[in-house]
C-alpha cells in the first residue's frame, strides 16, 4: 500500500469525488426543464465532490515533497497540470463553438476566454490588470478549483523548501494563521469591505485552507508523525471550523470526508473496495475528467435530450460513459506522452 508513486486507495478517492461532481452537472445543474429527469434534487450536493479533492491535495502534495528546491517542485506540478488543461481547453472550445447552436454557454464562445483559462489565473485578475468589469471568464466555470490549487503549491512549497526539517510544523503554524485572520476579519464584520472582499476574492485559498490542512494533518498521522493527539484535536478544531453554520447537510458530509480519512490513517486494512480497478482507474483519470465534462457534457445533454423523452435520463448516463472512457484512455496515452516529453526539456539534468 505505500506505494511511494501512488497510494490506491487515494485513487478510488478521487472517483468518489469526480464522480459526485459529475452527477451534480449532469443531474443537477444541467438537468433540462422542458425534459426533465430524475436525480435533480438529489444531487445538488454533488459539487462538494470538490471539496473533498482539496483535502485530497492537502494529503497528496505533502506525500510527495520530494523535490530539492521549489523551482523543480514547481515544474513537475506544471508538468503535471499544464498539458491537460491545454488540451482539454481548446477541444472545450472548439466543441462549444460547433455544438452550443443554443448559446447556452456564450462565455466559451470567447478566445480570449480560452487564453485566460490556460494560464490558471483568476479572470478577476486579468479584469482589475486591464480596468474592465467582467470582460474576462473562465472558458469552463469548473476551473475556478484549479487557482485555490496553485495557490497551495506555493504556498506548500514555499514553507517545504523555506526549512524543510519543520516543515509539518510550519505549514501547520501559518495555515492557522491566516485561518485565523480570515475568521476575525468576519467576525467583526471587516471582510465585506471593498478591498477586503476584492482581496480575499483574489488569493480564495484562505477560504478552502481548512480542506487542504485537513489532508495534511492527515498525512502526517499516516506517516506517523510525532504529536499525534495534538494532529487529532487540530482535525477536530478544523472539523468544527467547516462546520460552524450548523448547516446539518454539510456535517453529514464533512463527516463522511473525515471518516474516509480516519480510516485510510487507521484501518488501511478496510479499503479493499477503493483499490477496485475501475474505480481506481476513474481516479487516475478524474483530472481531464474534471476538465472536460462540464460544459461539453451540457451541451450534448441539451442538444439531445428531447430525442429520449420521457426516458431523459439515458442522456446524461451515456455522456457519462462517454467522458470516463475518453478520460481514461487520454490519461493512458497521451498524457503519459506528453508527461515524458516536458520531463525531459524541464528536468533534464545538467
Amino acid at each position: 500500500m505505500k506505494n511511494r508513486n501512488r497510494i490506491d486507495v487515494l485513487d478510488g478517492f478521487r472517483a468518489i469525488a469526480i464522480l459526485a461532481v459529475v452527477l451534480d452537472y449532469y443531474f443537477y445543474r444541467w438537468n433540462d426543464a422542458n425534459f426533465p429527469y430524475f436525480g435533480g434534487d438529489f444531487f445538488h450536493y454533488g459539487y462538494k465532490g470538490v471539496m473533498f479533492f482539496f483535502m485530497i491535495s492537502g494529503f497528496v502534495i505533502c506525500y510527495t515533497l520530494a523535490s530539492k528546491d521549489l523551482i523543480i517542485f514547481l515544474k513537475k506540478r506544471f508538468i503535471r497540470l499544464f498539458p491537460s488543461m491545454l488540451i482539454a481547453s481548446l477541444a472545450t472550445f472548439v466543441l462549444i463553438v460547433t455544438f452550443d447552436l443554443q448559446n447556452i454557454f456564450p462565455k466559451s464562445h470567447h478566445i480570449r476566454n480560452l487564453l485566460t483559462s490556460i494560464t490558471f489565473l483568476p479572470p478577476n485578475l486579468y479584469n482589475w490588470l486591464f480596468g474592465l468589469k467582467n470582460h474576462f471568464n473562465y472558458l469552463n466555470y469548473s476551473y475556478w478549483s484549479l487557482w485555490p490549487e496553485i495557490q497551495f503549491y506555493i504556498l506548500v512549497g514555499s514553507v517545504y523548501f523555506f526549512n524543510e526539517k519543520n516543515f509539518k510544523k510550519n505549514i501547520i503554524i501559518v495555515s492557522i494563521l491566516l485561518i485565523t485572520i480570515l475568521n476575525i476579519l468576519q467576525i467583526i464584520n471587516l471582510h465585506k469591505i471593498t478591498y477586503v472582499k476584492k482581496f480575499f476574492n483574489l488569493f480564495n485559498l484562505i477560504k478552502f485552507l481548512p480542506l487542504f490542512l485537513s489532508g495534511a494533518i492527515f498525512y502526517m498521522l499516516y506517516e506517523k508523525v510525532k504529536y499525534k493527539y495534538l494532529n487529532i484535536v487540530l482535525l477536530l478544531f478544523l472539523f468544527a471550523l467547516l462546520n460552524k453554520n450548523m448547516n446539518i447537510t454539510d456535517l453529514i458530509i464533512y463527516s463522511a470526508m473525515f471518516l474516509l480519512f480516519s480510516f485510510l490513517v487507521f484501518r488501511p486494512q478496510a479499503f479493499w473496495v477503493f483499490k477496485n480497478k475501475i474505480l481506481t482507474q476513474i481516479g487516475i483519470a478524474s483530472y481531464y475528467l474534471y476538465l472536460i465534462l462540464e460544459y461539453i457534457g451540457g451541451v450534448f445533454i441539451k442538444n439531445y435530450v428531447g430525442y429520449f423523452y420521457p426516458h431523459s435520463y439515458i442522456v446524461p448516463i451515456l455522456v457519462i460513459i462517454c467522458m470516463i472512457l475518453i478520460s481514461i484512455m487520454y490519461t493512458k496515452t497521451i498524457e503519459i506522452k506528453f508527461h515524458s516529453f516536458l520531463k525531459k526539456y524541464f528536468l533534464k539534468k545538467k
